[in-house]
């Protein structure tokens, strides 16, 4: 059983997708799957759900979407035989069920273990597993001013995701792996500096300087034209070490030598050097 929310809001159950109501119905789930276990306040969820503006007679409209709601989790408690349970408590409801059943709270709980490994391919393993568990944009059919500020803080751990195991890739000596994700994600998120930067030390590392500088120089004019400010100071290092020839090209099994380190086995690498054995 999974509760989804990183794309549209779905209920899963034995690979069957359970309806969960209309776009309200739905969006009363959605608080209390994002805090699980805890209770959320009755005045919080009606907030949540229709912003400044809740119809008439507001308790009893979430009180019938409520009933609705378990009525659907008892169902699909049957269907999976694991406990799923939403119930009132302490003047507001909690949803209670085991928090790896969350998408969400899953890719969390992976990126997690990924910082407390050692292996760097065991730790990338993790990266890409919790990274896997995207769909699209978060809470893709849900609308309102918090659903929004919730999405936006769920799009930026992806992004930071992105970037850790970019990282991860990077030290193993797999660019070409990178680039080929990355070229995507800078289209869709252009001003994301740490994905920018990511994507520069790939390229560099792959043995494309030229093209690393060319993509910065774009995503600068781009970052100068909306905030009227230049990039960040790692962006800007980041960039500098490219142009005075810092960045290692990545190896087999190796990684790249990173901004500010000795090139590996002395003197400084040639542009246009190739990886030996590829990425």
């Amino acid at each position: 059983m999974e509760f989804r929310i990183l794309g549209p809001v779905e209920l899963e159950v034995s690979g069957e997708v359970i309806g969960i109501g209309p776009l309200k119905q739905r969006s009363v789930l959605v608080p209390l799957i994002i805090d699980v276990r805890r209770p959320v306040m009755l005045d919080a969820l009606v907030s949540r759900v229709w912003d400044d503006s809740p119809p008439s007679e507001v308790r009893n409209v979430l009180y019938t979407y409520v009933t609705r709601l378990r009525r659907i989790l008892e169902r699909a408690e049957g269907c999976s035989g694991e406990r799923i349970e939403l119930r009132r408590q302490s003047g507001g409801y909690l949803l209670d069920v085991e928090p790896e059943r969350v998408d969400l709270h899953r890719f969390e709980s992976l990126m997690a273990r990924s910082r407390r490994v050692t292996d760097d391919e065991e730790r990338a393993r993790l990266q890409r597993q919790a990274l896997s568990l995207w769909r699209g944009t978060p809470l893709a059919d849900l609308r309102g001013a918090w659903f929004g500020r919730v999405r936006e803080w769920i799009e930026r751990r992806r992004l930071e995701a992105l970037s850790e195991w970019a990282g991860t890739e990077l030290r193993l000596g797999r660019p070409l792996t990178v680039i080929e994700e990355f070229g995507r994600v800078v289209t869709e998120q252009p001003y994301a500096e740490a994905i920018i930067e990511q994507l520069l030390l790939a390229l560099s590392s792959a043995g494309r300087p030229m093209e690393a500088l060319e993509l910065y120089a774009a995503a600068r004019r781009r970052i100068i034209d909306a905030i009227g400010a230049e990039p960040g100071p790692s962006l800007r290092r980041t960039h500098e070490a490219i142009l005075r020839e810092e960045v290692g090209i990545a190896r087999a099994g190796g990684g790249a030598t990173p901004p500010g380190a000795p090139p590996r086995g002395g003197g400084s690498p040639r542009r246009g050097e190739r990886a030996g054995g590829g990425g």
